[in-house]
This record gives structure tokens, sequence and C-alpha cells, in this order.
């Protein structure tokens, strides 16, 4: 039976579609990125002279988007940098610069682009001081060769920093630290400190130090004492490298838990028991809306297939009576299981005043008959499902280990998760690593969503009494559409089967009294199958 599209997969879809807004609401930096133009390449060369002065020639390649005509250039130094002149160029063909603001601290420009420049290079120069600090056991040269609130994002910044020789024949790759931490590439090439660096974001900061002797530090004119030591550089490199791990472990969480859970989940829950066949297990006697539910629909629910066949079973033992296009209640006890009870009673509210004997209205009637037929319909429903689940025919556990590692870990986890990251500045220093995270999250986000609408069957399995109730009765399924005429119990099985339209156009193995009561049964089913108003 093919699974019908419900109400339910239409809000898992729509959950889906607008997750993906959701998640880049609240995305990582490469999705806060707003500036009207890119940077390209950014090239810094500095050099580090004997006195502590840092001089820095910055070249930086601009796009322009086709409307904008105006770029940025800032710096915005921290303590103890000090700013001493600055100079930002462009050629006469580009357009022109004019300076917003300046002082110590820093600077800020626009640069006014002439129409039909697609691209420029922008030259920056600058000098400071204060880049050398005088710690307790060591100097330390600090220098943010990319600020916070620059201009735009860049995927690619080379530096080459030029110091002194007392300072460059000192030092070794482990003497050069990065804030942040990242997979930069960091060479040294006799006195110069090569580095290269991608995916910087504009509200990001970047700044390699160099440490060397105390010694060295003392002489330079224009070095800061403060407090700084190595101890307190390492341990604060270590807190980078740390959280880089975390999100890199993270991810890999992200990933393998679900597979992990899908996998064992599947093996321990939704592979079915082996069994054998044995002749004779089957029970004759097993209801039409039984036969239904675990034949027709495994893993699903009782349809108005299992409704009519109890119909017929009623009138089969003599408790209601079909005649074309009335039904007649002849049952007056409360004996008879539940489930019949409301079949009867949902034939009865067709009619009006409590009477036994209902006519079966056309599919076009509308009335308050119909509406209480369906309620009813909905209640034998109900009471026969509540047997079935009491058969102990499935195993749900799979199905329901399923949902709830949906709801919980997939979908609630994942958000928070994301939440966290959107309010956490942890995005600025590891863009890429939190690109992936975001991008693992929202497809954890889908697979939460899309484990709610598969069907139970397959997380879940049969019992093994249950399997053999289902082996043994499509095998008599089999027979019974073998025979050459069928008797009344054979039609109420093939009935709850799905076999009545098949049985309606194949006539030469019915009698007109049997023939007749399958139409009854089919103006019944039009009324179960018309459309909701």
């Amino acid at each position: 039976m093919k699974r019908r599209f419900q109400r339910k997969d239409f809000f898992i879809i729509f959950m889906i579609v607008s997750g993906f807004f959701m998640f880049v609401a609240m995305g990582n930096g490469y999705w806060r990125e707003n500036a009207p133009y890119k940077i390209s390449s950014v090239d810094i060369k500095a050099s580090l002279d004997e006195n502590g002065f840092l001089n820095v020639a910055e070249t930086s390649l601009y796009e322009l988007s086709r409307n904008n005509r105006t770029a940025s250039k800032r710096l915005h130094l921290s303590y103890p940098a000090v700013l001493e002149s600055f100079n930002v160029q462009v050629d006469q063909m580009t357009g022109v610069v004019r300076e917003v603001s300046s002082s110590p601290g820093g600077f800020d420009v626009r640069i006014f682009v002439n129409e039909d420049v697609g691209s420029f290079t922008a030259g920056t120069n600058y000098r400071l001081s204060g880049v050398v600090e005088n710690g307790s056991d060591v100097s330390v040269l600090s220098y943010r060769f990319w600020e916070p609130n620059s201009d735009a994002m860049t995927r690619n910044i080379s530096l080459s920093l030029e110091l002194p020789e007392q300072i460059a024949r000192a030092i070794t790759t482990e003497s050069i630290f990065l804030k942040p931490y990242k997979e930069a590439k960091v060479t040294i090439e006799g006195n110069r400190v090569l580095l290269s660096m991608k995916s910087v974001l504009s509200s990001a900061s970047a700044e390699i130090m160099v440490v060397f002797p105390r010694s060295i530090g003392n002489n330079m004119s224009r070095a800061i004492n403060t407090t700084i030591s190595r101890s307190s550089i390492e341990k604060e490199n270590e807190t980078s490298m740390f959280q880089q791990a975390f999100l890199s472990g993270l991810i890999g969480f992200q990933i393998a838990v679900p597979i992990f859970v899908l996998f064992f989940t599947f093996v321990l829950f939704g592979i079915e028991p082996q069994i054998k066949t044995e002749i004779g297990h089957r029970i004759d006697s097993a209801p039409g809306y039984l036969l239904n539910a675990i034949v027709k629909n495994p893993f699903q629910e009782v349809d108005r297939d299992g409704f009519l066949a109890t119909i017929l079973e009623l009138h089969n033992s003599g408790e209601v009576k079909l005649q074309d296009r009335t039904i007649l209640a002849i049952a007056k006890n409360n004996t008879m299981p539940t489930q019949q009870q409301w079949a009867i009673q949902a034939i009865k509210s067709l009619g009006s005043d409590g009477k036994d004997e209902v006519e079966i209205p056309d599919q076009e009637y509308k009335g308050e008959g119909i509406e209480a037929f369906n309620r009813h319909y909905g209640f034998w429903q109900k009471h026969a499902m509540k047997v079935v689940r009491s058969g102990r025919f499935y195993e749900h556990l799979g199905s329901t280990v399923m949902s709830v590692f949906s709801i919980f870990f997939l979908i609630t986890w994942s958000l928070i998760l994301k939440y966290l990251f959107a309010n956490w500045q942890v995005y600025l220093t590891f863009p890429d690593e939190t690109l992936v995270l975001s991008i693992v999250l929202y497809a954890d986000w889908c697979l939460g969503w899309f484990l709610l609408m598969i069907p139970k069957s397959i997380f879940g399995r049969w019992t093994p009494s249950g399997r053999l109730f289902y082996m043994e009765w499509k095998t008599a399924e089999k027979e019974i559409l073998a025979k050459q005429e069928f008797s009344d119990e054979d039609l109420e099985k093939l009935v709850a089967l799905g076999y009545l339209q098949t049985l309606l156009a194949d006539r030469k193995r019915l009698s007109e009294r049997q023939l007749g009561l399958l139409r009854t049964l089919q103006r019944l089913e039009l009324l179960l199958t018309r459309p909701k108003e």
C-alpha cells in the first residue's frame, strides 16, 4: 500500500525549507558579510627597525559591485601601539581618497571610485610605534595585521615581516605565535618572517607575535614596558588551539552520532526475526479488521476495507442484514466485541430517531448523518487499533528511539547549538570550521524531520508471532484467490485485504446474492471516500 501524503508531511517539508533560512539568519560570519565590495587579496610588507618602529606598506585588491562607487580603509589600533603617520593612495584613473578621521589610535578613509571601474588597487603606508613590548622575561613584537571592523572579508592575506639581524638570529618558528591560532603557513627566510592566511572576516582580527630575548628589546627606544610573559602567550595560544580542536571534534561528533544511532537502531530493532512457517498455525477465524491492519497495511492503520469486512462479518453472523440500499441492525445485546458495537453505531448514525433500518445515502448527500457517521467510524478505527496493538504483532521500540532521537538531538540540539554559535564570537576566529558546522547542523536538522516522516516499518519490526501470522495469511490470500468459487467467509477475508473492486469486476466466481452484498458495501465505501468539507 502506498503511503498517502498527509498534512504532517507538508508541515515537515515546510520546516525543512524554513529551517534553511533560519540557519542562514543565525549563520556564521560568511553570511554576515554585507560589504558591497570584496577584497580579493591583501599583500603586506612590514619592516621593524632597530628603534622599534614598524613601517608597513600594504597593497589591497578591491572588487566592486556594479552599483557601488565607494570603498573604505580603516585601521584601529589597540594599546600600546600608536599610529605615527599614514597615507592611502589610488591612481588617478581610479578615483580620489578622502580622510574621515585620524588619531594616534588609527584612521578611517573613504575611496570614491570613478565610473566603469570594476576593480582597483589601493596602497596604504603607515608607521607604528609601541609594537615592541618588554615583558617580565621576554620581549614581544605584536603586530595586528588585520583589524576588527575592516572594510570587507578577504580570502587571501600574505605578510612579509622584516626583522633586525639580531632578532632574526635569535628566533625559530616556535618563537612565532598567531592570534587566533589558525592553520596559517609560517616560514622564516633570512631575516624575514613569511605568513599566508586564508578566510579572514571583516569583524575578525589577526595578529602575529614574535618572541625574542629581552636583552634585545631593552635597546629599542620605542619599546614599551608591560607585564607580558612567554607563559601567558603560550597559554592564550593553547586556548585557541583547543577551540579549533573542539570545533573540529564537534563537527565529527555531529556527523558520527546520527550515523552510529541510525545503524545500530536498524540492526537492533529493524531486522526482521527469522522464522519458519508451520502448517495449521493460521487462525481461520481472524477478524477482518485484524487482517486489514496486519496483512494489508502492516505497521500502519486499519482502513475502510477493515470496516467493510466487519460489516460483512456482522451480516454473515446475523447481527445485521444488508439489503441493496438499506442495512438492518438486528443485534440488541452488548456482548459482541467493542469494535463491532462501534461499527453498528456508525451504521445507525446514518439514520434518524435511532431506527434499526438505515438507508445508505448517495455520496453527494449532505446532512448531519454523514458527519455523525464519520465520527463513529473514527471511534471504530480507534478501538480496532487498540486490539491490533495489544496483540503484540509489532515491535515499535526502534521507531520510538528514532522519533526521540530526531526530536531531541537532530532537531532541538541542532537548533540550540546553532543559536549558541550565532551568539558566540568564535565564528570570527574560525570561519571555515563554523561554516562546515553550519552545513552539518542543517543536514542534521533536515534528517531529523525526514526521520519523522518515514514509515514506522523501517526501524520497527515484526514479533516472531506477528511475522508468522503475516506469512501464513499471505499464503492463505493466494489460496483463496485461486479458488473457482468464493464462500461467504472468503469474501470477508478478501474485502478486508482490499479486493472489493476486484471482486465486483470479476463476477464469474460470485453468486447473485454475494454480488448484491458487495454492491451494498460499495455504497458504504463511497461515503467513506467522499472528501471532507
